[in-house]
């Protein structure tokens, strides 16, 4: 089966062996379950929560594209400081949230040059901070939705 594999790939995409042998490695490695079940939760409820945010504000509210985003960054980051303004004070739970960052020694700055970067957009902020969110976060906030 491997060696079909890797004939497959090299003839199509014409990717060093190399390559291959090393992706291969990955597809035998089992990856734990609760890994993938966030990225499944990730995936599902992001589509769940940009579609209603797509609805409200675009459709609906009929506001400029682009607009959806930017509401829910917003709200996001109020759901994780319990809707208290990030200027005040940054509240136990979103720095809680903010220490899920992996790898990084100064978690704080990070989250400073995040809120405040011009190279990140708002999708791409909004995407850093619900794949920082638990599942059960991510639940909670789309039925707060409702």
């Amino acid at each position: 089966m491997d060696d079909q594999l890797v004939q497959s790939i090299r003839r199509y995409k014409r990717v060093p062996l190399e390559i291959i042998h090393i992706i291969l490695l990955y597809l035998r490695q089992p990856q734990p379950a609760n890994l993938l079940a966030d990225i499944s939760s990730f995936s599902k409820t992001r589509t769940t929560v940009t579609n209603k945010y797509y609805k409200k504000w675009i459709i609906e509210w009929q506001s400029k594209e682009g607009e959806d985003i930017n509401w829910l960054e917003n709200d996001l980051i109020l759901y994780a400081n319990e809707y208290a303004p990030t200027g005040v004070s940054m509240q136990p739970k979103f720095k809680e949230i903010i220490n899920r960052l992996y790898n990084v020694k100064n978690r704080m700055n990070i989250f400073n040059n995040y809120a405040h970067s011009k190279n990140l957009t708002p999708k791409t902020r909004a995407n850093i901070l619900w794949g920082l969110f638990t599942p059960v976060e991510r639940d909670e906030f789309i039925e707060s939705l409702l």
